[in-house]
């Protein structure tokens, strides 16, 4: 290249002049901000490259002028934390990385990587820190919608009242994945259940065990739906009954992959079928011995059957308090609060360490600390108080107070509003105080700073490059890469600068193509480019790198031809987005293939009488015959297609749950979009957020109509007997003489 020619006849002050340049360049050039902080307490920025002004909205200049400048767009959520991590970094000597939010001058909020290393002098001591930040914001915002969906779809399966399982299609019923619910009604945790691959056929009930493992063998080697009742042994030795529905998952190819299904706890539907069958029995003796003994007979089934609806209506509320409390940090925290005339204040313990008073000194009278404010200070001070009691607005002050010796200690002092009055009025602050005293005397008696660009680039936490194109001959070649390439990837500089095709044959196969197209509409376009992929460093390691970069020159045809770039690792990154994303995917495949409705509902305490769904499984159209979005586009369908049998019971209950947050749990019928009537049984419950707030209703309907018709023909056989009851009063006479009523003794 016409500058490497350049360098090779020059003399030595020549090629240092283009040593400079080209660092310069690599510095001023990155799609990243590069940085020099003094080695203090709170750092100072000693350098700050242009690209700032791209990425946070002010020039350099005004960052070195106003060293405040950084603060006051940092967020104030995020401060506490930076402070932290830069205290351990500084005290450890070792790297500092942190990610956090800027504010820029237009009020939007991005996200930076901030990293930095310690550069030392000839003494070994450090002299100050070079570092870099970049933009992250893109990739903050996808991290983030994954971890919703993960946690949206996580809560909808462990929150259904019912186990839920992914088990193999083999012999041994080998459980791949079992919901929380296991241990509540067996009192199996699920590392138990998932650890023992044969507990399932150890628990089966002695009288259910062989029809239900040769019903088990039959359906795996038919595949078809399993749909079963059979008893398990809890741990505490109960025998609980269960309502097992489960469909065979295939792959693509049409392989099976796993039983998908649900175990309902039936113990209770059971029992009460028991004491059916046991009263049906019981009537029949009766109607041959003696007519008093059925009437007695139905009075207690009567009233058997009152209570258990009474239980199955009662339900339980949930409190959820908190309650958050900081106060062992290294700085004077506060509270101060307003309410008309009246103001009380908490100091803690450490003011007497910063300014010689006890926190009952302090507070001896409201207007105390005012008196400590440094005279010139103090009106600026007070002023700014009475606003930010005014407006609600942030306080944040740098300012001098007397110690009670007498000397003159520097506080950093910020409060935020935590809470106003019903008028809208701000009524209490939060705040802290940290001396900065260290820092305004080094401030006063700094002196300027000034380091080589080949420092700066070759220190920065992530590999900085050059490459460039001849467009006569199609050549490339890679005339610079930082030393950070060595501990990134195992390549020497020398090795990675030999050849361009040491980069391209590092690419991971299965990224290679799409990545050099991608350099390839870079190259031709000349403009600025970032891009992730996968690379293979020398020992054979995967890495994900984050390869940003732009144009730095051109040929007399205007023809691109030196780019430079920064690469650095997100290995960890990528790996925690591939996690969140397969987690999605498999509770989304968990939810929409239970042989159930499931759904989320948006609490409507304003309207009650609506169901405003936002999610609806795909097993609705099979039940109801109602497409997704039919229902959750719709908020009073649900009301119109209840049957009007029990509607209002129906409506009442769901009224009383938006009021009260208690679980919605009812059994009715549902007329589906061919006219069909549907039983279902729906339970839900109210999720609520860390602070107690409803966030959403999450439910489950079941299809119960095949029992329900069961229960109507016994209740069928009954009344048949009470018929044939009365016919024997009729045959033994008895109606003339008057029929024996319950209690009279016959």
């Amino acid at each position: 290249m016409p500058e490497r020619e350049d360098t090779q006849r020059a003399g030595p002050r020549e090629l240092e002049g283009w040593s400079d340049r080209l660092y310069r360049n690599l510095v001023e050039r990155v799609p990243a901000v590069v940085y020099i902080d003094s080695n203090d307490q709170r750092p100072d920025s000693l350098y700050v490259s242009p690209q700032v002004q791209e990425i946070f909205g002010h020039p350099a200049e005004d960052y070195l002028a106003d060293q405040e400048l950084w603060r006051r767009q940092t967020h104030p959520d995020d401060v506490q934390h930076i402070a932290e991590t830069w205290r351990v970094a500084r005290a450890e000597e070792r790297g500092f990385e942190c990610e956090y939010r800027m504010i820029r001058p237009e009020g939007r909020v991005i996200w930076v990587r901030d990293s930095a290393v310690p550069v030392r002098g000839d003494d070994g001591h450090v002299e100050f820190w070079q570092g870099v930040m970049y933009d992250i914001t893109d990739a903050k915002h996808a991290e983030q919608d994954l971890r919703e969906a993960e946690e949206k779809w996580r809560a909808l399966v462990e929150n259904l009242p019912a186990v839920i399982y992914l088990v193999a299609p083999d012999d041994d019923r080998r459980t791949l994945y079992v919901s929380p619910h296991v241990e509540r009604t067996l009192g199996y945790s699920r590392s138990e259940w998932l650890q023992q691959p044969d507990i399932w056929m150890e628990l089966l009930h002695s009288d259910d065990r062989e029809p239900t493992l040769a019903a088990h063998d039959q359906h795996n080697r038919s595949g078809a739906p399993w749909n079963r009742d059979y008893r398990l042994i809890a741990a505490d030795g109960r025998a609980v009954w269960f309502r097992d529905m489960a469909s065979l998952v295939r792959h693509a190819s049409g392989d099976p992959l796993y039983w998908h299904g649900l175990q309902i706890d039936i113990t209770e539907l059971k029992l009460v079928e028991e004491q059916l069958r046991a009263t049906r029995d019981q009537l029949e003796l009766r109607v041959l011995q003696r007519t008093a003994e059925l009437e007695e007979a139905n009075v207690l089934m009567s009233l058997e059957i009152g209570e258990r609806r009474r239980a199955e209506t009662e339900v339980r509320e949930t409190e959820h308090r908190y309650r958050l409390l900081a106060e062992q940090i290294p700085a004077v925290t506060y509270t101060w609060t307003t309410v008309g005339d009246v103001e009380t204040v908490y100091t803690s313990p450490r003011i007497e360490q910063l300014l010689g008073y006890t926190p009952e000194e302090w507070n001896v009278t409201p207007d105390f600390w005012e008196s400590r404010l440094h005279p010139d200070d103090r009106t600026a001070v007070i002023a700014a108080s009475l606003r930010s009691e005014s407006t609600g607005e942030l306080f944040e002050m740098e300012y001098r107070c007397l110690h009670k010796d007498g000397h003159i200690v520097w506080v950093l002092d910020h409060a935020a509003l935590l809470s106003r009055v019903e008028d809208g009025r701000p009524s209490a602050f939060q705040g802290v105080m940290l001396d900065i005293t260290s820092r305004k005397q080094a401030e006063a008696a700094a002196a300027e700073t000034e380091t080589r660009y080949r420092s700066l680039t070759e220190q920065l936490p992530g590999v900085t490059y050059v490459w460039e194109h001849n467009p006569e001959n199609g050549t490339y070649v890679v005339p610079y890469v930082s030393p950070q390439i060595e501990p990134l990837l195992g390549y020497t500089p020398q090795e990675w600068c030999a050849s361009i095709d040491v980069w391209t044959d590092a690419l991971h196969p299965e990224d290679r193509d799409s990545i050099l197209e991608f350099f390839a509409r870079v190259e031709q376009a000349g403009e600025d480019f970032a891009t992730e992929y996968r690379i293979l460093s020398k020992d054979g390691r995967v890495l994900w790198v984050q390869d940003q970069g732009r144009l730095l020159a051109r040929d007399a045809l205007g023809r691109p031809t030196r780019f430079q770039g920064l690469m650095v690792d997100v290995t960890e990154r990528q790996l925690a987005e591939e996690a969140h994303h397969e987690t999605e995917q498999r509770y989304r495949t968990l939810v929409e293939e239970l042989p159930a409705i499931t759904f989320i509902e948006a609490p409507a305490p304003d309207a009650p009488r609506e169901t405003r769904l936002t999610y609806v499984s795909p097993q609705v159209e099979l039940i109801l015959g109602y497409r997704s979005d039919e229902l959750t586009g719709d908020p009073t369908l649900f009301e119109r297609t209840v049957h009007p049998e029990d509607r209002e019971r129906v409506m009442a209950a769901n009224v009383r749950s938006e009021e009260t947050g208690e679980a919605f749990d009812q059994i009715y019928r549902r007329t589906a979009k061919d006219g069909r009537v549907v039983w279902l049984h729906t339970r839900a419950v109210l999720v609520r957020d860390e602070r107690g707030d409803p966030r959403y209703w999450h439910g489950m309907s079941i299809d119960i109509s095949d029992r329900m018709r069961a229960e109507e023909s016994l209740h069928e056989m009954e009344a048949r007997y009470e018929d044939l009851a009365g016919r024997v009063f009729k045959t033994l006479g008895l109606e003339a003489e008057g029929t024996p009523s319950p209690g009279s003794g016959l």
